[in-house]
Formats: structure tokens, sequence, C-alpha cells
């Protein structure tokens, strides 16, 4: 399955190691995944952290019935996606699932959401534009998908995931399990773990296709090394240190944020300015 974390609002580790051994299991998080399927915490994440990139939510709006209002709910930092936290209304576009939705994008600083444009020839957003604009103005773009939606979702996710760029926020899983124990067919991970490429395979699957609506946003950027990340942090932070005029007068232009990260385990050996200035 997927890495967990518990993600920070504001800042994440630059780069993330995976592994799928005995003591990499999370046993404390209830997985709802097919037999022999785990969530893995990473094996290591660099003491080294900045800010994310950016924030998108991604809507898939529905009517009224049994389908959901899903978001989604992804930032970006140095080539990894954070699955921040993903939800679903089911009282379709009323002013209490608008301004929701908006109160989420505000919280989670979102600079751009996303919205799935096949329902309703773009109604949807014009009734958000408005609650948007008057809560959190931020960029709004639709989206038009023609590809069938099982495909889709796989050719999306299945190589983000794989190559273990998709660190999920431990605070989803548990969310999520909530939704599982009322009903199966709107956890989010039931519907990533039963889809197929067969056209209506799930009963529901509108957070999962949120979720994808969200990474696709990403996809351009996401050819991004994590090392090349780290790299330039420290030449940052060389430059820095060899200024001959550092404290005498010296103006940072932009703060960089350099620290221990508490929530991880201490590796120096990933703390590439330390070594090299220990040498």
């Amino acid at each position: 399955m997927c890495l967990v974390a518990d993600l920070d609002l504001e800042e994440a580790s630059l780069q993330w190691s995976w592994a799928s051994g005995v003591s990499q299991r999370i046993p404390d998080v209830p997985c709802v995944a097919l037999k022999g399927d785990y969530f893995y915490s990473p094996l290591l994440r660099s003491q080294e952290v900045s800010k994310y990139t950016g924030t998108v939510m991604a809507i898939d709006p529905s009517g009224r019935g049994k389908d959901e209002t899903a978001y989604a709910i992804v930032k970006f930092l140095n080539g990894y996606l954070f699955l921040m936290e993903v939800g679903g209304y089911r009282d379709g576009y009323t002013d209490a699932t608008l301004k929701a939705l908006a109160t989420k994008a505000k919280f989670y600083g979102v600079n751009e959401v996303v919205v799935e444009a096949n329902f309703g020839d773009g109604m949807f957003v014009q009734l958000l534009k408005p609650v948007l604009n008057n809560i959190h103005p931020c960029s709004v773009e639709e989206i038009k998908n023609s590809k069938q939606k099982e495909l889709r979702i796989i050719d999306t996710l299945e190589p983000i995931m794989m190559r273990h760029k998709l660190i999920v926020n431990t605070s989803v899983i548990r969310e999520d399990y909530r939704v599982y124990e009322k009903d199966p067919a709107y956890s989010l991970i039931y519907q990533l773990t039963r889809i197929s490429r067969d056209r209506g395979a799930l009963a529901h699957d509108d957070r999962l296709d949120a979720v994808t609506m969200a990474v696709a946003h990403w996809l351009e950027v996401l050819d991004r090394d994590a090392q090349v990340g780290m790299e330039e942090l420290l030449e940052e932070e060389l430059e820095k240190w060899l200024d001959p005029d550092r404290g005498i007068g010296y103006v940072e232009e932009a703060p960089v944020t350099i620290k221990k990260n508490s929530n991880s385990r201490n590796y120096d050996e990933l703390n590439l300015l330390n070594n090299f200035l220990d040498r």
C-alpha cells in the first residue's frame, strides 16, 4: 500500500524513503484494503524540511442522491505529493456544502481549486466561485475528462503509488475507516483497492476520482528528483555560510526552513550540511 505519516500543515521533509518490512507496518491504523495489504511508515525521512510548494483542492461534484460531492486536498513538495484530507457530502450543491468546501480550502491554504466539469455543464463552478471569493479567494479551474473513468484513475495513480511518491496523512486513514464502518462503498481505501479496468467496476468512486484529479494536477512537476531539492537547499545554505558580509549588515533575502523534524527519528546521515561541515 502507500506511505502513511503524520503531516504538518505548512511544511514537510524534502526526502522520503520507502520500505515494506515488518517494522514499517503501522499496526494501530486500521486497513480495509485486500488481504495482505498494510500501511507503512517511512523507513527514513530527511531532517531537512521546507514549506510546501503549493496546494490544490479537487472536487468531483454531484447532485442530490447516493453519489457524493467528493473533495481531495493534495500538497506538493520536491517531487512528492501529500494527501492531506479526503471527504464527501451527499446533499449536492447546497449552501452548506459550498461553504464547507470553501472553509476547507481556507484551512489548508489552497492555491487552486479544480472541478470536474462533466456535471451540470459548469453550473457547480458558478455556484462555488462567489462562496470562495467571500471565504478564501483563489483560482478555480474546470477539468473535462473524456477518457473512461476507471482507466483514467488507474493510469494516473498506479505509477505514482508504485514509485511511492504519494504520502498519506494518518488522519485520512483513520477518518476513512469511520466511513468504511458506515458504508464500505464510500471508503477511499475500499474504492482504491477494488477498482478495475472494467467500466462501472465500483458502485461509488467519487472520493477516488477526486484524489485522481488532484494528483493529475501535479503530474507535470512530479519529474523533479528529490535529491535535486536537497542539493539546492545545501547550496543555498553554503552560499550564506561563505558570505563574508554575513553578520555585518547581512540581510537574508528569503527565509529558509531547515530544522530538525520532531516527528522523525534521528538520522544524522541524512543531514547533508552537517556531514559537509564535519569533514
